[in-house]
């Protein structure tokens, strides 16, 4: 019973000490004027993504993604100059425990348009999760496609051969995560696509 209460106490402690996003009373994050750099934080990826499409359509961009001691992520973004009604940055955010489904979502948003942020992939834990987390973005007018292919190992000497496996399909390594095993996040560009 005390173990029980004591876990409670942690939660709720923790819980508590997550800073809420400064948002206005129409719930859209604030935004000072002149304000050059953003940082949004949320343990829920679809809190995220709306809150991406918010500030997307206001000039900023995801620069990087880190853990927070919270188990959340968090983004940075800088404000970039748009022309006044120019389409503005789209993100999806991609989060999953399995390899094999992060591959199949990453290919599924990349015929859409987007495409990986190598610096926003992050391994989040939580208290009884854990799951890799990865940014992909939309630029504005874009017609081009890219193909992700992710290259696991937990030897160095097969994800040597992995790698340059994956090489001789065209694909190139862009970033990696440690995860119990080593995991290569490998992309190539496609054929473009007409009327996107």
């Amino acid at each position: 019973m005390k173990r029980t209460i004591a876990v409670l106490a942690l939660l709720v402690s923790l819980c508590a000490s997550v800073p809420a996003q400064d948002k206005d009373k129409t719930g859209k994050i604030k935004i000072e004027d002149g304000q050059n750099y953003l940082v949004l934080s949320t343990k829920r990826i679809q809190t995220m993504e709306k809150e991406l499409d918010d500030v997307g359509a206001r000039g900023f961009r995801v620069l990087y993604a880190a853990p927070t001691a919270q188990f959340d992520m968090a983004l940075l973004l800088t404000r970039v100059r748009q022309e006044e009604g120019a389409e503005p940055y789209r993100y999806r955010v991609l989060a999953t425990s399995r390899n094999k489904t992060m591959e199949k979502e990453l290919n599924e948003a990349a015929r859409e348009g987007y495409r990986l942020l190598p610096r926003t992939i992050v391994y989040k834990q939580g208290f009884l999760t854990a799951e890799m987390v990865m940014v992909m973005e939309r630029a504005p007018g874009s017609n081009k496609s890219y193909e992700y292919k992710l290259v696991r190992a937990t030897k160095e000497t097969s994800l040597h051969r992995k790698i340059d496996e994956a090489g001789t399909q065209g694909f190139v390594p862009i970033t990696m995560v440690i995860i119990g095993e080593h995991v290569i996040v490998t992309e190539k560009e496609t054929e473009q696509k007409a009327g996107r």
